[in-house]
């Protein structure tokens, strides 16, 4: 499998793509509105976004899928609609993907949790998952689950998928930068997130969103000495700004952004890509960083 020896391959540095979210905020969809549901009402807006990011350099790119799983579908009232959702926007990226590039399934966060906060159980979490994953299960070559702040949520999505498919995962917790280190906002630290990835068997174990490009320098360097496992790495381009009309807006030069992954890949990070405000040039940027390091 391709995937596979790539990770083997000590002189290849993994390049998923950026985020969709803001690329579709950036084509005139309203904020609010659930990103996929855009794969039934504006196909084209979402193939664009995977050809813009294929053709920037992108080895990777992941289904608009991120909140299509039941759970968080039924937080919308559209879970009627999770076996379409799911399998239009598999239908879009195969449309658009190159040769010798893969697709990569998109798991998102359910937006339930688990009590005292919320009622969801882990049969809850697993059964929702694993709903959404068999309808992407065809068509993706690996699994990209991210985002995720309860590690037992994650390990949860790891179950569902590991039922329905024998593919590599890249599991992706999101944190925190505190005084004590890195935890996600549910208290779990990088520490114990690591070890129960490890024992999940998962391919790669990840990092994704909530910090920038500089704070996620410091957690590679936390990833490094914790797992031998390959990491990825998918930051923000910065803070978040909101303006007049409440759009969000992410102003951190690309340049800084891209000098923080080369950073990242001199402490061994074997995927790098970027998550909230980063776009399609910002990928062709990482591209040209990863052709310079090759000379």
């Amino acid at each position: 499998m391709i995937f596979q020896d790539w990770l083997k391959d000590d002189s290849k540095i993994i390049l998923f793509d950026g985020g969709m979210g803001t690329e579709i905020f950036k084509r005139g969809i309203k904020p609010g509105k659930l990103p996929d549901l855009i794969n039934l009402e504006a196909p084209d807006t979402i193939a664009d976004i995977h050809r813009a990011y294929y053709t920037a350099g992108a080895d990777m790119c992941q289904t608009n899928t991120f909140g299509a799983s039941l759970l968080n579908l039924r937080n919308y009232k559209v879970d009627n609609k999770i076996q379409e959702i799911n399998e239009n926007a598999l239908a879009i990226i195969e449309g658009v993907c190159f040769p010798n590039k893969l697709i990569v399934g998109d798991i998102g966060p359910s937006g339930v949790f688990k009590p005292p906060v919320g009622k969801a159980t882990f049969e809850d979490w697993k059964s929702s998952y694993k709903e959404q994953a068999k309808y992407l299960e065809l068509g993706v070559d690996l699994w990209h689950i991210e985002t995720i702040s309860d590690i037992d949520e994650m390990l949860a999505a790891i179950k569902a998928i590991q039922e329905v498919s024998k593919k590599p995962i890249i599991s992706s917790m999101t944190y925190k930068k505190t005084k004590r280190g890195y935890y996600t906002i549910m208290g779990h630290s990088i520490e114990k997130c690591v070890n129960v990835l490890e024992e999940a068997n998962v391919s790669v174990i990840g990092a994704n969103c909530t910090i920038g490009s500089d704070e996620m320098v410091d957690l590679a360097k936390e990833l490094v000495k914790l797992t031998d496992l390959p990491f990825s790495v998918k930051p923000n381009a910065g803070k978040p700004r909101l303006d007049e009309n409440q759009i969000v807006h992410y102003d951190q030069p690309i340049a800084d952004f891209v000098k923080h992954i080369k950073e990242m890949i001199s402490w061994g990070a074997k995927i790098v890509g970027g998550c909230c405000g980063t776009s399609p040039e910002t990928i062709k940027e990482i591209r040209r960083l990863l052709t310079s390091l090759k000379r």
